[in-house]
């Protein structure tokens, strides 16, 4: 997959190879690890062999029986915990003993699966992460503020607000002189986010004038809108451009769901008893699950997801974070369109 988290599937083994390439990549591995998953790689390790006065930390390849994961979004970090079910042969008394895993990009990673696993889960993950392409670095501006965002399938994380303190100006030739130096500051935050995020694309939205200006400090693609600042990038999120990375947010399904609610309530079940039971009774055509939910209820949306996928219902998975997950857990985090 170009340009971000690397994912290929073993359906009869069961198993699936990811390599993350970026921190926000660390997210799709973590969707994909459940507890009670085998997962091998190469890691660090404290070893002491038998008569050694002092352990050493060595490089080795292991397989744990995940129990515990933990993912820390801003931190770009993920840990599996588990206890070692499989070590190399020259690794005495490794068996059976607890070990931590870092999932760091560029680090190859093998998830194998318990027997009975809807693997086509797999395949909506990927189909997100496919989806998460483009990331983009909004810079908003207008003359009075200028707003950073990172824009993901993930949603939009609004990452700094400047505030134009320097006037700014009347004249279209004082606009400009009043304006250059706020528009230079705005450009050199940018840029420190671009060189840390390393987006696909830097975008400058906002009035023509302003953008045009910001262009000769920043380099990206102009996006002219009638707002900047903070509004600018819910103006942005709300236009055409952002639909792709929309889609993928279940925005599109979650409207589906409120439509389909106000016209038809009868054919929306919400919460995961109803919908429990709609699965077994086939009729579950399309079902939306909050990311999140996906680990807290690990055991019972498992057996939801398997008959929806029997009945040939269609899944999205809604991250927490965005318009569509706020509202997916205002309803218990599940919900789902019924075919009758």
């Amino acid at each position: 997959m170009h340009n971000g988290v690397q994912i290929a599937v073993n359906r009869r083994r069961r198993t699936i190879v990811v390599v993350p390439e970026r921190g926000d990549d660390l997210y799709f591995v973590y969707l994909l690890v459940d507890r009670g998953d085998v997962v091998r790689g190469w890691t660090v390790r404290e070893y002491k062999p038998e008569g050694a006065k002092e352990g050493q930390r060595i490089k080795v390849y292991l397989a744990v029986r995940v129990e515990a994961l933990e993912y820390h979004k801003f931190r770009g970090s993920l840990r599996i915990r588990g206890v070692v079910v499989e070590a190399q042969q020259d690794l005495e008394g490794v068996k059976g003993r607890r070990h931590t895993f870092d999932v760091l990009p560029g680090r190859e990673i093998e998830i194998e699966k318990p027997e009975g696993y809807p693997m086509e889960l797999v395949d909506e993950v990927a189909r997100l992460a496919a989806a998460s392409m483009p990331r983009a670095l909004l810079v908003s501006v207008d003359d009075e503020e200028a707003a950073i965002a990172y824009v993901t399938a993930l949603g939009v994380e609004i990452l700094a607000v400047l505030e134009n303190r320097r006037g700014r100006g009347d004249a279209a030739e004082s606009k400009q002189e009043a304006l250059g130096p706020f528009l230079k500051d705005v450009a050199k935050v940018a840029e420190q986010y671009r060189v840390r995020l390393k987006p696909d694309r830097v975008v400058l939205a906002g009035p023509h004038l302003y953008i045009d200006m910001l262009s000769s400090f920043l380099k990206g693609v102009l996006s002219p809108q009638s707002s900047g600042g903070v509004a600018g990038v819910y103006e942005f999120q709300r236009s055409g451009k952002f639909e792709e990375l929309r889609r993928a947010l279940g925005s599109e399904a979650m409207d589906e769901l409120m439509r389909t609610a106000s016209d038809r309530p009868e054919l929306i079940a919400v919460g995961i008893e109803a919908v429990a039971e709609a699965a077994r009774e086939g009729r579950v055509r399309l079902l939306l699950v909050v990311d999140q939910e996906l680990k807290e209820m690990a055991e019972q949306l498992s057996e939801i997801l398997r008959l929806v996928f029997a009945a040939k219902g269609e899944i999205k998975i809604v991250p927490a974070e965005g318009e569509a997950g706020e509202r997916l857990k205002a309803m218990g985090g599940v919900a789902a369109v019924l075919r009758y």
